[in-house]
């Protein structure tokens, strides 16, 4: 089956258009490939593959749609992905994780995706870990009509930074349309997952 897609005249707002996106992607990745396409298999036996965490916080759906996304894409080029809700995530948890792969939206004014909280404020607490180890990259979601557009993502940026987290490309905001955004970040992680 295809992908379901939204009409572009769709008579929705940018935020209903970009929740029923996140939806849609969401179903649309449970199908299975449609007839004469081979489904997306992790390639066998590459050594160069690399363990990443992707962790998704999302109020309405769109950065674990994307996180489905990624962990496919990865897998595909010979990586070894692990798909996580953030809320089932503890510092501890990150600091065994060499790659850590965030997408998380903003919800309300600046705060983090209800799932996201408890770990956004476990970063933030005065006692949190130092996480040399951990090499991190985030795709930050959100609306530029808010006055706090992707905050929740430098929220992250900014804590694992000052934890000793080694960024392994620079944060990528987007806006309501993330296919453009998210397309260049799954580029670029891509080059410096092999890299690494």
């Amino acid at each position: 089956m295809s992908q379901l897609t939204l009409p572009p005249n769709a008579p929705f707002s940018g935020t209903q258009k970009m929740w029923l996106k996140g939806f849609l992607d969401g179903i649309s990745s449970s199908f299975p490939p449609a007839s004469g396409q081979a489904p997306v298999m992790p390639a066998a036996a590459n050594t160069a593959g690399r363990p990443v965490t992707i962790l998704w916080g999302s109020q309405t759906g769109n950065s674990e749609a994307l996180g489905k996304k990624l962990s496919k894409t990865l897998a595909a080029k010979g990586h070894l992905p692990t798909l996580r809700d953030m809320a089932d995530v503890s510092v501890a948890d990150l600091s065994a994780s060499e790659n850590v792969l965030i997408i998380t939206s903003t919800y309300g004014d600046g705060e983090p995706p209800d799932n996201a909280s408890a770990l956004h404020a476990a970063l933030a607490a005065p006692g949190a870990p130092s996480l040399p180890t951990v090499n991190f990259a985030i795709l930050a979601l959100g609306d530029s009509n808010y006055p706090d557009f992707c905050k929740c993502g430098h929220d992250f940026q900014s804590r694992l930074t000052a934890l000793g987290a080694k960024p392994l490309i620079p944060i990528l905001e987007s806006d309501v349309d993330y296919d453009a955004p998210f397309a260049s970040w799954i580029k670029q992680l891509e080059k410096v997952l092999v890299a690494a």
